[in-house]
């Protein structure tokens, strides 16, 4: 089948009644396989869909349709979007050629590489250690590395946070870094804040102690240990800067009983 481009994605999503749908971007991601804006107007999608078949566009008209909300039919379209056997061949590809940079750049890694692009100012900064270190204690037992670098990113649109694993002979598993969207700090958002770093330290767990990166059995096993959603997509609306040049300086308040410790 030839490959479609983002135009033709675009025009054969609309002629099956997504005609919301403004823009369809081509991403080449390691685990997200789609994300729709939450005005159902831009879906991100993996490169690996150019080839799908007419039914799996079916099922991603459906999803925009439905604006991705969790429905009965958007989660059967999801699960069938999901399950192409198309999918999996190109994201093994995608995942072994950042896996090859990942291991090239590994040894120049060190705190002030990791945190370059960090927006955040050193009260952010403090506060994300502290929130994260005391997580780590009473949702993951301490078993998740002390020094693992947070930082908070203004260049994210459409996700709310990363993690990026890595892998070397001498250090085995590890993890460059764990990064949040900078608009989950601002007032509003503290379930979605708390939330957030839970689906990822959940991510840290899965690919530190069972080798897996993605939103497996095994991530849904950390995240259900840690009491966050286990799913992938994050339906309560999240509050964003209008202008996505505008800084970014709130410190949220740490959770109540981590203020009694420190008092």
């Amino acid at each position: 089948m030839r490959a479609r481009t983002a135009d033709d994605f675009l025009r054969e999503l609309k002629e099956r009644g997504a005609r919301r749908l403004l823009r369809v971007r081509f991403r080449a991601n390691r685990s997200t396989i789609w994300s729709l804006t939450q005005d159902a107007t831009v879906l991100n999608v993996h490169v690996a869909y150019r080839r799908a078949p007419a039914s799996v566009l079916d099922a991603f008209a459906t999803i925009v349709r439905g604006r991705g909300y969790r429905t009965a039919a958007v989660k059967e379209a999801a699960d069938q979007v999901r399950n192409w056997r198309g999918l999996v061949p190109v994201m093994e590809a995608v995942r072994a050629y950042h896996a090859q940079r990942l291991r090239r750049s590994a040894h120049r890694c060190d705190e002030d590489t990791q945190v370059t692009h960090c927006c955040a100012t050193p009260a952010q900064r403090a506060y994300l250690r502290a929130l994260y270190g005391y997580l780590n204690r009473s949702r993951f037992d301490g078993l998740l590395p002390d020094d693992l670098p947070v930082r908070l990113s203004n260049r994210m649109s459409t996700s709310l946070g990363h993690i990026i694993p890595a892998q070397d002979r001498r250090r085995g598993r590890f993890v460059i870094e764990l990064a949040l969207n900078v608009d989950l700090m601002l007032e509003g958002n503290g379930a979605e804040r708390m939330d957030t770093l839970l689906h990822e330290m959940a991510h840290v767990a899965d690919w530190l102690f069972d080798g897996n990166y993605g939103h497996g059995d095994t991530w849904r096993k950390w995240a259900r240990h840690a009491g966050c959603r286990a799913e992938t997509k994050y339906e309560r609306p999240v509050r964003h800067r209008r202008k996505r040049a505008e800084p970014v300086t709130r410190v949220p308040p740490l959770p109540l009983a981590l203020r009694r410790r420190a008092a």
